[in-house]
């Protein structure tokens, strides 16, 4: 009896023990998968380190230290980032990291090869056509060519920064016009935002509608962009902080002008960069049909910003109902005549 007790005591511990032993495996094995890793092995490394520059989705450093030539560089990433290896000459290039992905490069810091998953084979490609090339005309051309042919891919972004953005004399133009097709995850990266930043406000890359945004008023029912009937609409797409002060008082302007239109021709939509709740409470008036008070607590990170490269307040945007942009940055005596001659024309159409 006492050596069955001990055997099912025994049994119960080795269960246990068992049972750890598979839930730690289980658990490494999910942690591998999520890992990103680089093994590389390159030619004529003077330096016992090479810099890791982080670009998106955060501006970071980090260091390899390699052995002749070879390293293992893994980490976690929580989503797609990119990073450049930098070596003590100067000599740069990308590589992008995103769960799970497994990446190799071999060669030198001038001609690398790398390859693995995700946009790290679609950067190889581009640096294979561009191998046997002199000119930096032709180099830029195959650059073009390239960004016009991958506008979902994030090499694009870096190709664009670094061959056309970083040019003694970028042509800004040029620049728009390669940027303009590019999807949104794109051009959200922080490296595409460096080159934006350098266009002029004529130049840089905005749409003619906005995309629509799904926007919930103070009383938990949805924002319609689109007006019911016959009327059209128009909105005022107001954008404001309470901690800027001339954005409050442009905004407190606009609540007059709602009294001069009806509300089936003119509404006011407040946007708020504001983070926190209580603030942008306080510099609020009650909603309306006319007056109406959004905040997504986004700040900066607002859709509509960033679709049309607002960097600055106060701004606002004149739309339709089928979200056309009509015009931007209209206040007082040209709003009002805008509308009046928007209205007008309605009344003759009809």
């Amino acid at each position: 009896m006492y050596f069955r007790k001990n055997k099912i005591r025994f049994m119960k511990k080795l269960y246990l023990l068992l049972l750890s032993v598979y839930l730690l495996f289980c658990l490494d094995s999910c942690r591998q998968s999520d890992e990103f890793e680089l093994k590389g092995e390159l030619e004529g490394i003077t330096s016992d380190m090479i810099l890791v520059v982080f670009d998106d989705p955060d501006s970071k450093l980090d260091t390899i230290y390699p052995r002749g030539g070879k390293f293992t560089y893994a980490f976690s990433p929580d989503t797609l980032n990119t990073f450049r290896l930098v070596n003590d000459s100067g000599e740069v290039f990308p590589i992008f990291a995103d769960k799970g992905w497994k990446v190799s490069v071999i060669g030198s810091f001038a001609h690398p090869e790398i390859k693995g998953d995700g946009p790290n084979n679609e950067y190889q490609e581009f640096l294979q056509s561009i191998h046997a090339l002199k000119d930096s005309a032709q180099i830029c051309q195959q650059a073009e060519n390239f960004i016009k042919s991958h506008p979902s891919s994030p090499a694009s972004a870096y190709i664009l920064y670094w061959y056309f953005s970083q040019s003694a004399n970028p042509n800004l133009s040029l620049i728009a016009r390669l940027t303009e097709p590019l999807t949104g995850k794109v051009k959200d990266c922080r490296v595409l935002n460096e080159v934006l930043q350098k266009l002029p406000e004529k130049e840089k890359s905005t749409s003619t509608y906005l995309n629509y945004l799904s926007v919930k008023k103070r009383n938990g029912e949805y924002l319609s962009w689109s007006s019911s009937g016959t009327q059209k609409q128009y909105s005022l797409i107001n954008f404001w902080a309470s901690w800027d002060k001339e954005s409050i008082a442009i905004k407190d302007s606009l609540y007059a002008l709602c009294e001069k239109f009806s509300k089936n021709n003119f509404r006011v939509v407040n946007f708020s960069l504001d983070y926190n709740k209580e603030e942008w409470g306080k510099n609020t008036q009650k909603d309306t049909e006319q007056w109406i008070e959004v905040c997504d607590y986004k700040g900066w990170n607002n859709q509509i910003l960033k679709q049309q490269n607002i960097q600055r307040l106060p701004y606002n945007i004149l739309i339709d109902r089928n979200r056309k942009i009509l015009g931007s940055n209209l206040y007082g005596n040209a709003l009002q005549t805008k509308m009046e001659a928007l209205i007008a024309e309605d009344k003759q159409q009809k």
